[in-house]
């Protein structure tokens, strides 16, 4: 009697809500190979930092530092190969972490008004970070642990941010329905680091993804569509290296465009694609023929990966594809959300 209930009260441990790391996350799981971040859900302060490691999966964040990530974990990036970032944006915080989830500093953005998003990398020691409720950049020192703020007039909203010679590209998203109308909403910013010239180009409405394609200098901005008009619907547009549109395409398209070598990979509805350069058309790689939902894509160790967030309530997958990126190779069961995946 006294084992059967000692099992059903490790069962209760283990399984007490959504929001609860199970004492059966915090496991040895060999050298570690890859970082997860597990966004959570937004007001549930569940999200998480899991670690993929060559005998066993493991939740790092909580396991090693004992409190939790935060609520709504919205980026990562890797500094170096022994640090990393990542911002949560509830609490408006930047965690610097080494590469076993260890927190090594901290720094929040304090009062209302803010909501950190995302963050791009400047040099060896300044990340740029986009404050979606503020209309501002910030330039985070994560040496000094210091942060400035970069003079940047009319964002609307700014959600992705990337940066290549010396120009930032930032996505005035608009809040999706909520400042639709207002002044560079649907654009993107392309502002010049070393002259602090900004111009505004238009977008399809409610930019959120911007990547650059180093090789050929073009830039890659996902747009998204207004849940309030049924007919509306995202794509991709393509810039060149002057910021004209060259190509955009039309579709359910989420995330952010993902590039490796001379292609682009990309989320569109239910399917995988693949946009060749010069980009005239794309391709479909693989279809999720599930009730799931393929929240990210990405790639890690030259492998592209889907995030599967299954019901967006519940744990989900990192689907690792073969070398066509036409089959699931391997899959790992991880924390609520997973929307980035790192290699070590």
């Amino acid at each position: 009697m006294k084992n059967i209930i000692a099992i059903l009260l490790s069962v209760m441990l283990i399984s007490c809500g959504n929001d609860s790391i199970g004492i059966q996350d915090c496991v040895s799981i060999g050298n570690l190979r890859y970082l997860v971040l597990c966004e959570g859900m937004y007001g549930y302060n569940n999200a998480e930092l899991w670690g993929i490691g060559e005998s066993g999966i493991s939740e790092l964040f909580y396991c090693n530092n004992q409190r939790k990530l935060g609520d709504t974990a919205n980026d990562m990036l890797k500094l170096n190969d022994s640090t990393y970032i990542v911002i949560v944006s509830t609490s408006n915080e930047i965690i610097k972490l080494g590469k076993n989830g260890v927190m090594l500093a901290s720094y929040q953005v304090k009062g209302a008004g803010h909501f950190l998003k995302k963050a791009c990398m400047i040099n060896d020691s300044i990340i740029a970070i986009t404050d979606l409720y503020a209309d501002k950049i910030y330039l985070f020192n994560h040496h000094k642990i210091h942060l400035d703020s970069l003079d940047i007039k009319g964002l609307c909203a700014p959600d992705g941010i990337a940066f290549a010679k010396n120009t930032f590209v930032i996505c005035n998203s608009g809040y999706g329905i909520f400042r639709k109308n207002d002044l560079n909403s649907s654009t993107i910013a392309v502002h010049d680091l070393h002259t602090s010239q900004t111009k505004f180009l238009k977008t399809g409405v409610n930019p959120q993804h911007v990547s650059h394609d180093e090789k050929n200098n073009h830039w890659f901005v996902q747009f998204a569509h207004l849940t309030t008009n049924p007919d509306s619907l995202g794509g991709i547009q393509i810039f060149d290296e002057k910021f004209t549109t060259i190509k955009e395409f039309r579709g359910s398209f989420i995330g952010i465009p993902t590039i490796h070598n001379d292609s682009v990979y990309a989320i569109n509805g239910k399917s995988i694609v693949c946009f060749a350069y010069p980009f005239s058309k794309y391709d479909t790689l693989i279809i999720n023929n599930t009730q799931d939902n393929w929240y990210r894509i990405g790639m890690a160790d030259n492998r592209l990966y889907i995030c599967n967030a299954r019901t967006f309530s519940t744990k989900g997958f990192i689907m690792l594809l073969d070398e066509t990126k036409k089959t699931i190779k391997s899959q790992y069961f991880v924390g609520m959300n997973p929307s980035i995946m790192i290699a070590i």
